[in-house]
């Protein structure tokens, strides 16, 4: 009596028991380290999602069916996405800018499910990821959005904020309480107070003295002598914005300076020459001007 309890225990001890071989409703539990020996590519990646790395019935269920056997599908997520993410991922407040993708629903259109070399599970490097769709015009009733790969990759001059950090640096991948996603306020006028706070998307990189000094030897390039000339355009109730002058993507001119600018309903050609210690311009507000550092 005493013997056929002791393989009781060890049959008990080294056998699946129920719990081991089904899951939920008679489904078969989907044992992680029968999945690799087909599908060890999903989980050898240098930033592995957690899920994927500790069990693979975190987010997949068996379908009862036979796997694998061609065209019978063995197993099924256990439910859709986005709902899927949601069972350890906080969903997402509803941003009074938001992002298309996430508004879709379209995790997987940034991020692997598995596992990535890059952070945060993105299928590229951030920046390479948000130009594979920013790459032409994108219309609404209400907005549109430009190409920006065009500006970023087909002028000289790319603005090094991107360079340094891609486009977070600027914009909110989700969603934002701020038009265009952005981090912070910018204003859509072309005059307005010349106060820092409101050009604070600016000034995350920039130093405030571009607009609050009249006079400065470091702050900027742009100055005759020691006069700030970013101070000249950008002072009192009626101060320009920056894009008046400036793309803030990319440009083919030093500085990121415009070739062309509107004015109202007008064109006007900038005509910004460069120079070594200085520069001119002829634009349509005023007289050809040149500056001397």
């Amino acid at each position: 009596m005493i013997h056929f309890i002791i393989v009781e225990i060890l049959i008990s001890l080294f056998l699946p028991g129920p719990a081991a071989s089904h899951a939920g409703h008679g489904k078969k539990v989907l044992q992680t380290s029968m999945c690799v020996d087909c599908h060890g590519a999903l989980v050898e990646h240098e930033v592995m999602h957690m899920p994927a790395s500790d069990a693979c019935d975190n987010c997949h269920e068996s379908t009862g069916e036979s796997h694998p056997r061609e065209g019978v599908m063995g197993f099924t997520l256990m439910d859709q996405i986005p709902e899927l993410c949601f069972y350890c991922h906080e969903e997402p407040a509803d941003p009074s800018h938001g992002h298309q993708p996430v508004a879709e629903g379209a995790c997987l259109s940034c991020h692997d499910a598995h596992g990535s070399s890059e952070p945060s599970l993105l299928h590229l490097p951030g920046e390479e990821l948000c130009l594979s769709c920013h790459n032409r015009v994108y219309r609404t009733d209400s907005s549109e959005t430009i190409n920006i790969r065009r500006l970023v990759r087909g002028q000289a001059m790319a603005h090094s904020a991107i360079d340094g950090g891609g486009c977070t640096v600027c914009h909110q991948a989700h969603g934002s309480e701020y038009r265009a996603l952005l981090n912070t306020p910018y204003p859509e006028a072309d005059y307005l107070p010349a106060k820092t706070e409101n050009f604070e998307l600016c000034f995350l990189c920039h130093d405030t003295d571009i607009i609050d000094a009249e006079e400065t030897q470091w702050a900027t390039n742009f100055r005759n002598g020691n006069r700030n000339l970013h101070f000249v355009h950008i002072n009192g109730n009626k101060g320009r914005n920056c894009r008046m002058c400036h793309n803030l993507h990319g440009s083919p001119q030093p500085y990121l300076v415009e070739e062309v600018v509107e004015f109202g309903k007008w064109e006007m050609e900038m005509n910004f020459i460069p120079r070594e210690n200085g520069g001119s311009c002829l634009p349509g507000c005023h007289g050809n001007l040149s500056y001397t550092r």
